[in-house]
């Protein structure tokens, strides 16, 4: 038995939190060893296609009234307009606006919401989104998120690489997040994809991401089918880590009807906006053909019985 595993033994069973009933993804949350209070918060709804991971900052309870209502947000506009950046600028406002708010109160997130075969994925902060991919070893694992933080800044600048990143005295100060700032407007990023066969998307607060080596990840992912076992061992390997930090994980299976084969999985907001458009537009064009038909053949029955009228 892990270390990890010899010390989850001996805390409450109810600090790790799951989520029941679900088909194809699996969640989980816990405090890790060294937090009294668990400021992570996730949801999801499977039928709706939506899954969020929001990390809280602040301490005590303003870090976690933040992720709660970051969260809660998404699951009002998942039952309303679908919306998820609004939502999220929203719950900046509210943060922003709460009289029990602080200047350091706030939270990051990472959205994924699924809309047919594409997914998209909506951050701020450095909670992030992954994609497994197989293959004949242990499959592909890239990164489709990228954070908003001051390391990510120096590395993008080029004045430090990954392993300088990895252990930057640094690497936890977020350059952007909901709330914490009185900066009234929120800028939200978004990328979007389409879905293969066979993939697996993991969505993490840093607790996971701070502490548990891609390597690692990719091998619990490849070497375990179900979903929930995948999740207890990303958390178990980070609380082996020494559970530092909240750990929030949720790993979601591909979508049964997404294709086997793709040619071109990587779509830019901007061109999945557009190729929308042009669906739309074709089904407009339809739309007014078959109307053209119909009222054609209209005319030709009428002229065709109009002598026997006569």
């Amino acid at each position: 038995m892990s270390e990890a595993k010899v010390r989850e033994v001996s805390r409450q069973s109810e600090v790790v939190q799951r989520t029941p009933g679900t088909i194809r993804s699996a969640g989980s949350t816990h405090p890790g060893y060294r937090r009294e209070q668990n400021e992570d918060a996730y949801w999801a709804d499977e039928q709706k296609g939506i899954w969020v991971v929001a990390d809280g900052l602040g301490g005590h309870h303003a870090g976690e009234l933040a992720s709660k209502t970051v969260v809660e947000e998404i699951a009002q506009s998942a039952s309303t307009d679908r919306h998820y950046e609004r939502a999220l600028q929203k719950a900046h406002a509210l943060l922003l606006g709460d009289e029990h708010s602080t200047a350091n109160m706030g939270s990051t997130a990472v959205v994924l919401a699924e809309e047919g075969d594409y997914f998209h994925i909506y951050w701020v902060g450095d909670s992030r989104a992954y994609l497994w991919t197989p293959n004949e070893q242990n499959g592909e694992f890239s990164q489709l998120t990228s954070d908003h933080s001051y390391v990510q800044m120096l590395m993008d600048s080029g004045a430090i690489n990954s392993e300088e990143a990895a252990n930057h005295p640094n690497r936890h100060v977020i350059t952007r997040c909901i709330g914490g700032s009185t900066n009234p407007k929120l800028e939200v990023d978004r990328v979007s994809y389409r879905w293969a066969a066979g993939q697996k998307l993991l969505l993490c607060s840093d607790g996971l991401s701070s502490e548990v080596a891609n390597e690692k990840i990719t091998r619990i992912i490849a070497e375990n089918t179900d979903n929930q076992r995948i999740v207890d061992l990303l958390i178990s390997a980070a609380l082996d880590a020494g559970g530092k930090d909240n750990i929030t994980v949720q790993i979601i299976d591909a979508p049964p009807q997404a294709p086997t084969f793709i040619t071109n999985p990587n779509i830019l907001p901007e061109d999945f906006d557009q190729a929308r458009e042009v669906e739309a537009n074709k089904k407009k064009i339809w739309q007014i053909l078959s109307a053209l038909l119909i009222a054609a053949g209209t005319i030709v029955t009428l002229a065709i019985g109009l002598p026997h009228l006569m």
